[in-house]
């Protein structure tokens, strides 16, 4: 019969598309990459009423791709010349992705645009289904004269988005409807959990270069952004990378640990190095080594992956109070590493490569730390054995590329073929991983040791408890038993001897002082946390205010520019709108910044550039207002020991009350003067302001308001309105540093507020 020719059932379309693509999430992902393999730099995802629709402002496709490339099954573009105009190295090449509309739905219409076309595809999947041969079913391809804006507006009920589309959507693209969808897409829980997935798809690290959208008919431009938000609030941070010489470059960052003002101590007396002091205060340990060098073996290990790195953190979500005290962690409490994005995920070309790192997935421990803990299970401080991490302790991403040709993708998508430089590539993570817990370790052994010598107060206090309750039986007995002389009980055999050195009783009393110095300074957070309160209580008012403004400007720029053509008229609207965003920015920076982590340490503090940075973002907020500030030092530093959002909340208290009072009408203008300098070896910090003064019922003694609940602030009813715990904070936070209030000034002045706050010069040390 001679040579006979090969064919293709129509069923293929359905195993490559519907069957081959593992759910929703997998099919969006493959449509995903081609708008980053096309150059874009926004990918719009929106559904509406039964339709959901994708966009891309890429290059965009001309007839000539899509009759050789797009109809034809298995072929691309990517396959040799990888590299797009912009630079970005290609994530597909086995051309099947365009399948990917045949899992989303039965419809499938695509409008594409280049510099010098614009066609509309479109194709019924469900022919494949009608007919034996692949090469009978056509799709219609036509010339057309529509924008992409034109396209998606017709059913568009979402103008946040029809906005985003005119400023980032210009002369080329691609946009698909896909209609008679296969899964439920009016369900909220749905949409909700695929934005969820998508959002681990993509790494951080993208998202300067390309943005992800996912509408709905309702939601904003801020709320439809999905964006991978790594959580920053790590224990550890382990950072590596290899390069093209085979060169490793490892850092370990430590931010597990809080040694407070015992820095010093703590670190001479645990037997830490010279080097630890840096490590233990933000600056990263740094390892560089060959490839074959971190294996730690006598044999040579060539690197046949290539170019590869890697963000992995360590995080524990809880601790026992035991613990918190023995190992000085840092406050975690409120910490929570989301489901979606625990675990080490692997990226390709900044692409999730499915399913590692996935939970719920048998690749969720792709690294099989799991089964290497059991292994070795010894405790962190154990003084001889090895502790590993859990696998769900860490989380973060390693990036590979398509360059490492060693690493090949599965032809489902659904990870990499297990070859040998596979799993060489995964105990390279292994060892990396191992230098954090070698550090990690190192530190809880040298604290564990700590530890057991300073609480050896705990022994001393028992034994003191314990002799002092023989000492309380002893003397009950004496008085029992009368005929028994002083001189016989101090010759009895059984007399216990009930002295304790003054030495060991100090070892309790300090380590009580110690206790009391904790409890102390978590008081002192929730007096930040409610400085924090009662400054977004004050200004919520303003707040409400600054955003109805903004919405309004927004609407009034939309409504000249796209209803009356006025360009010049909406302009001037979003600068409004411009405007309202930076003073809504200076309300968040003045009520939220102050409780930040880095501002709950003990340090050493220049007061001068510290009032300074505080003042600058309260500035744009008073003026708005009228009312000026001026801040005057005589000195070019003051250094004081201290917590930041303390001093920071003596002057948030201050400010949000002067503000209140400019509220009063005053006949000049509204003036806020601070002064900072050295007095007597004292740091003097003077505060006054020209508003309308104290009220007469505080003048003749105006100590009265620092008492808690007292208040001035009450509403045009009589209703008091003020918490009345300002003042109070302030006062308490000057005592807690041996310091003094004197508001002695507000009786004989006539008008304004006036304070002067006496601190000891150096602070807590």
């Amino acid at each position: 019969m001679g040579k006979v020719s090969f064919n293709v059932d129509a069923y293929t379309a359905r195993l490559i598309g519907r069957e081959n693509i593992s759910g929703v999430r997998g099919a969006l992902f493959e449509l995903i990459k081609n708008s980053y393999d096309a150059d874009a730099s926004v990918c719009i995802l929106y559904y509406s009423n039964g339709k959901l629709y994708l966009a891309d402002n890429g290059v965009g496709m001309g007839a000539e791709v899509i009759l050789n490339n797009w109809m034809t099954i298995g072929r691309s573009t990517k396959k040799e010349n990888f590299t797009s105009d912009m630079g970005r190295i290609q994530t597909g090449a086995k051309g099947i992705g365009r399948f990917a509309l045949d899992r989303l739905g039965d419809q499938s219409t695509m409008l594409t645009i280049q510099k010098k076309s614009t066609l509309v595809w479109k194709v019924d999947w469900r022919d494949f289904e009608n007919s034996d041969n692949i090469t009978d079913i056509k799709a219609d391809l036509d010339e057309s004269e529509l924008s992409l804006y034109q396209f998606i507006s017709e059913n568009c009920k979402n103008q946040e988005m029809l906005n985003l589309f005119q400023s980032k959507f210009d002369s080329t693209g691609t946009i698909f409807e896909i209609t008679e969808l296969r899964d439920s897409w009016n369900d909220e829980r749905f949409i909700s959990n695929c934005i969820a997935q998508l959002s681990t798809l993509i790494p951080e690290t993208l998202s300067d270069v390309f943005k992800l959208y996912f509408f709905t008919d309702e939601n904003s431009i801020e709320e439809a952004k999905i964006q991978n938000e790594i959580e920053n609030d790590y224990d550890y941070k382990l950072n590596f990378y290899v390069d093209e010489a085979d060169k490793v470059k490892v850092k370990i960052h430590r931010n597990e640990f809080d040694f407070g003002e015992e820095f010093d101590k703590i670190i001479n007396e645990a037997g830490f190095s010279e080097k630890d002091i840096d490590y233990f205060q933000n600056i990263p340990i740094e390892i560089e080594k060959e490839f074959s060098e971190i294996f730690k073996t006598r044999k040579s290990v060539e690197n046949s992956i290539g170019k590869f790195s890697g963000n992995i953190y360590f995080s524990k979500i809880n601790s026992t109070k035991k613990d918190r005290a023995k190992y000085y962690y840092k406050e975690i409490s409120g910490r929570r590493v989301l489901e979606a994005f625990s675990g080490v995920k692997l990226y390709r070309d900044n692409f999730r490569v499915r399913p590692y790192g996935e939970p719920g997935s048998s690749n969720y421990d792709w690294l099989l730390l799991s089964s290497r803990k059991q292994k070795s299970p010894a405790a962190i401080s154990h003084p001889t054995g090895k502790w590993k991490v859990s696998s769900d302790q860490l989380y973060g991403s390693v990036f590979i590329s398509r360059l490492n040709l060693s690493l090949p993708d599965q032809a489902n998508r659904e990870g990499i073929i297990e070859t040998t430089e596979f799993n060489l590539f995964k105990n390279f993570i292994l060892e990396i991983v191992s230098y954090f817990e070698n550090d990690r370790q190192y530190v809880f052994r040298k604290l564990d040791e700590y530890d057991k010598k300073i609480n050896e107060a705990e022994r001393i206090q028992k034994e003191i408890e314990d002799k002092a309750q023989k000492e309380s039986i002893r003397l009950t007995e004496k008085d029992s038993i009368s005929n028994e002389t002083e001189s016989d009980h101090k010759d009895n055999k059984d007399q216990i001897d009930l002295t304790v050195k003054a030495s060991e009783a100090k070892k309790v009393i300090d380590q009580k002082d110690s206790i009391i110095r904790d409890l102390e300074d978590e008081n002192k957070l929730l007096r930040a946390l409610a400085t924090t309160g009662i400054v977004t209580n004050t200004y919520i008012h303003e707040i409400k205010g600054i955003t109805h403004t903004l919405n309004m400007n927004v609407i009034s720029a939309y409504e000249e520019l796209v209803e009356d053509g006025d360009i010049s008229s909406s302009k001037e609207s979003l600068l409004r709108a411009i405007d309202n965003k930076e003073s809504l920015n200076s309300w968040f920076e003045v009520t939220l910044n102050s409780i930040k982590k880095d501002k709950r340490t003990w340090k050493k503090t220049d007061l001068v550039g510290l009032f300074k940075n505080q003042l600058t973002s309260w500035e744009k907020i008073l003026i708005q207002k009228g009312i000026s500030i001026s801040f005057i030092c005589s000195e070019e530093t003051v250094n004081f020991y201290c917590h930041h959002f303390e001093l920071e909340s003596i002057v948030n208290n201050l400010l949000t009350n002067s503000f209140f009072a400019f509220t009063t009408p005053v006949p000049r203008d509204k003036k806020i003067k601070i002064t900072l300098g050295i007095k007597n070896e004292n740091i003097l910090l003077s505060y006054e302001d020209n508003g309308p003064g104290l009220p007469k019922v505080f003048k003749e003694n105006p100590d009265l308001i620092l008492a808690a609940m007292e208040s001035e602030k009450r509403d045009e009813n009589g209703e008091l309105i003020g918490t009345g715990m300002g003042m109070w904070i302030i006062d308490r936070t000057v005592k807690d540093y041996k310091g003094e209030l004197d508001l002695s000034k507000n009786k004989t002045e006539e008008i304004g507020f006036h304070m002067d706050i006496i601190m000891k010069r150096g602070g807590r040390k």
